[in-house]
């Protein structure tokens, strides 16, 4: 079972998130705290992180792992400023989808657009990694 990482405060969210993420199975986590985010994103069968603002530097961290590694993980930003699949905006943060705060009503339609593209993209890379 993939496991996916929800980094987020509201605690309202993080269950609306893992219950549905649930739902598609994955097994969620949820940690207390940056470091613990940290720990757990390096986790070799962690494929999704969802992740607030707030947690910046597990941004960062994600992005420094060899690229094999970043590669396997889904991350996804949900931003209070930023619009809903706002592709350049998430080019640039290096995350895979970004979901304004205001649409997470809709994150399953926003989830299952991130997770195809992503399967898309990654379908050639993935193959000639094996090989």
């Amino acid at each position: 079972m993939p496991k996916a990482v929800i980094c987020e405060n509201n605690t309202d969210i993080q269950k609306a998130l893992s219950d549905y993420l649930k739902s598609v199975g994955f097994e969620c986590l949820t940690p207390s705290g940056i470091e613990e985010a940290i720990s757990m994103s390096n986790l070799e069968d962690v494929s999704l992180v969802v992740v607030n603002e707030k947690y910046s530097k597990l941004i960062n961290e994600i992005s420094y792992l060899p690229m094999y590694r970043r590669r396997d993980i889904i991350l996804i930003l949900i931003s209070s400023s930023i619009p809903t699949m706002d592709r350049l905006s998430a080019f640039a943060l290096g995350v895979n989808a970004i979901v304004n705060i205001k649409d997470l009503n809709n994150f399953p339609a926003f989830f299952k657009r991130a997770y195809n593209e992503y399967q898309k993209n990654y379908k050639i890379f993935r193959e000639l990694f094996v090989k």
